[in-house]
């Protein structure tokens, strides 16, 4: 091959590799662009999105924001919406790029090598020239073990998200539960309070009255700002929540979301056996999952670093004009020497993570077993406490009724029937409250047995 002729091969060789290079797109990060992600899709494409949602714990729902938005709606709406998500989301493109890297084999080598006559007898002599072609051929003992890696972690990458998305579903609904019962709360709040200014009111008149005494009134009075200062604490508790929420569901700060009015709070949980709830746990958790493709990763990057102890080796072809314009082709073989690195740091790091990986997983599982337990002793200790305080609710019900039909005939003074009435509104806020706290502890068992819903029981207690 002539001089001439082998510079147009390069140059030609050196074009094709160019057109198959990705070119550099700039992304500019412009108000302009981050204006257009912020809007939220509109309650078609909700209810679209909502319907045909994939993901191994949350199921598909009716999406219908008509009659209020339900605990499921929210849950389903805060993982199409929440910009959280968003960004957890793009680690999948990264999985995958380092999937497609690892699918890839090295590029051979090309060498060429010119040399001209300087110097003494160059008589009848000419150019010189050499070119080589070699690849290393070692990089194909380790590229099955490459690929499985980089499919390992891919998977595991994508349950992190599903584990991500199931955590704030189960937040955003666990906050719409909160709302539900701070609003009854509120509701029950605000009647007290109603009804301790009016017997303030009246108290006031007795005492201008010498009915009553000063201490009598006083009383009263701090009663309805202990009430007052209540209420005030309770507002602040539901704008804080309802601010979660709209975080969760990727709303505006103060936007105001319409909840369904015929939703009631569990007041029993039929416990399920310990057993049941940590039989196969392993392959139900989402995180466990997620760290055990994780560790099945690492172990082929053990093994890829236990290969790549070996010599590399590359093989090469070569050609060449000397300046007696003699060709020469030849075959050639380059091998590393390994005396004095064998990959052994490497292979440390490597199994040293292997071995924390293998630590995560087995202390996650510990953990989800303990919290599992804990959890089921919350609910039953929970279940107990809301059974009282119902069993209690009756009997105050009757004594305000008969303190109320007292008072027509003049037996029992007002007082007393005010005070029974408060202490039945007490305690059916700690009622809801107890109702919330086993909410509560619902949604984190769970969370912690990967399941999408503990059965519950309602009595149908209407407060």
């Amino acid at each position: 091959m002539s001089y001439r002729n082998f510079k147009l091969v390069m140059i030609m060789g050196i074009f094709s590799m160019l057109s198959n290079c990705a070119e550099y797109q700039a992304q500019p990060l412009t108000d302009q662009k981050i204006q257009q992600q912020l809007p939220p899709p509109s309650i078609e494409q909700l209810t679209i999105q909502a319907q045909n949602i994939n993901h191994p714990l949350l199921q598909p729902v009716k999406f219908d924001l008509k009659d209020g938005l339900s605990p499921d709606e929210a849950a389903i709406l805060a993982v199409l919406r929440n910009p959280e998500l968003r960004a957890i989301r793009n680690q999948n493109a990264i999985s995958n790029a380092q999937l497609l890297q690892a699918g890839l084999l090295p590029n051979p080598q090309i060498s060429y090598s010119f040399s001209a006559p300087s110097g003494g007898t160059d008589l009848g002599m000419n150019n010189a020239f050499g070119i080589g072609l070699s690849w290393e051929v070692t990089s194909l003992i380790w590229q099955t073990s490459k690929i499985a890696a980089a499919e390992k972690q891919q998977q595991s990458v994508d349950l992190q998200i599903a584990w991500q998305e199931w955590q704030i579903a189960q937040a955003a609904k666990l906050a719409t539960y909160q709302l539900i019962a701070y609003n009854q709360q509120q509701s029950l709040l605000t009647e007290m309070a109603l009804r301790l200014k009016e017997n303030s009111e009246r108290l006031q008149q007795a005492a201008s009255l010498g009915l009553v005494t000063e201490l009598e009134r006083v009383a009263a009075v701090s009663a309805k700002n202990l009430v007052d200062i209540r209420l005030l604490a309770l507002e602040q508790q539901q704008k804080q929540q309802q601010q979660r929420l709209n975080r969760a569901l990727g709303l505006k700060p103060y936007a105001t979301v319409r909840l369904q009015q015929a939703i009631q709070l569990a007041n029993h949980i039929r416990l399920p056996a310990y057993v049941h709830l940590i039989s196969n746990i392993e392959g139900r958790r989402l995180d466990l999952l997620a760290l055990k493709q994780g560790y099945e990763s690492q172990e082929e990057q053990v093994h890829i670093a236990v290969l790549q102890q070996f010599p590399k080796i590359s093989i090469g072809f070569n050609h060449a004009l000397d300046n007696s314009n003699l060709y020469t082709m030849g075959f050639g073989i380059a091998m590393t020497l390994p005396i004095f690195d064998h990959n052994q740091g490497q292979i440390a790091l490597e199994r040293a993570t292997r071995a924390q990986l293998f630590d995560q997983y087995s202390n996650r599982i510990f953990q989800a077993r303990a919290d599992i337990a804990e959890l089921l002793v919350t609910i039953s200790s929970t279940n107990q406490q809301i059974q009282s305080v119902a069993h209690a609710i009756p009997d105050l019900e009757k004594l305000v009724k008969a303190y109320r039909s007292a008072i027509e005939t003049g037996q029992v003074d007002v007082l007393n029937y005010y005070v029974a009435w408060n202490t039945l509104t007490n305690k059916k806020i700690d009622f809801l409250s107890l109702k919330l706290q086993l909410t509560q502890a619902r949604v984190a068992l769970e969370i912690a047995s990967g399941l999408y819903r503990i059965p519950t029981d309602f009595q149908g207690q209407v407060l």
